[in-house]
């Protein structure tokens, strides 16, 4: 059985790498508990073009400043 990856097409904007990862959860049907901040870190703009959750939470993370 094939199974594609959703691809991610979202733009936030002065949001917290927590949010965005809850928001992108409820939209796609991902469990993102594990990759949520202890310490939640702001984010003032992040844009995601057809990318995977994987290559998003990496995006998250370097722009947060946490990777």
């Amino acid at each position: 059985m094939n199974i594609v990856a959703k691809l991610i097409v979202e733009s936030y904007q002065n949001s917290t790498v927590n949010t965005i990862l809850e928001d992108i959860g409820k939209k796609y049907k991902i469990d993102t508990k594990r990759d949520c901040l202890q310490v939640d870190s702001p984010v003032e703009e992040i844009k995601f073009k057809y990318r995977t959750y994987a290559e998003c939470v990496r995006m998250l993370y370097k722009k947060a400043g946490v990777a």
